[in-house]
């Protein structure tokens, strides 16, 4: 596959930064074409006060990966000993948030609750969206 000169020099579609107001909380953002700049379109806040700041960070460079479209994660299962599971709650009627729910799992007794996402309706393809 060719790389075009600027293909590195563009931006990605989605960055995250600290949530400055909220410890454990990350804004994710999107950059919109039409405005050329990065618009807020979601945020991940830690649950789990027992998980390591640079354990979330990880979680949220795949996490932000994965939405613009990148294969190659960050292998985590190794550092956490565990497996991390997720749903999609439902959406309400007339919401325009998808709200995810990550749970880790070391594999005894019940998941506990690790994070929630919250983005925008539009951003993540969910089977919600097929009304």
């Amino acid at each position: 596959m060719a790389l075009k000169f600027n293909d590195k020099s563009e931006k990605p579609q989605f960055i995250y930064k600290r949530n400055p107001l909220v410890e454990r909380s990350f804004h994710i953002f999107q950059f919109k074409d039409e405005k050329k700049e990065y618009e807020p379109v979601g945020e991940y806040t830690l649950l789990d006060p027992r998980e390591v700041p640079d354990l979330t960070e990880k979680k949220m460079m795949n996490l932000v990966a994965l939405l613009n479209g990148k294969k190659d994660l960050v292998n985590l299962g190794n550092l956490t000993k565990t497996r991390l599971l997720y749903n999609i709650v439902p959406r309400a009627p007339g919401s325009d948030k998808t709200k995810v729910i990550f749970r880790t799992y070391d594999t005894e007794g019940v998941s506990m609750e690790n994070a929630v996402l919250v983005l925008e309706r539009g951003v993540i393809n969910d089977e919600s969206e097929q009304t």
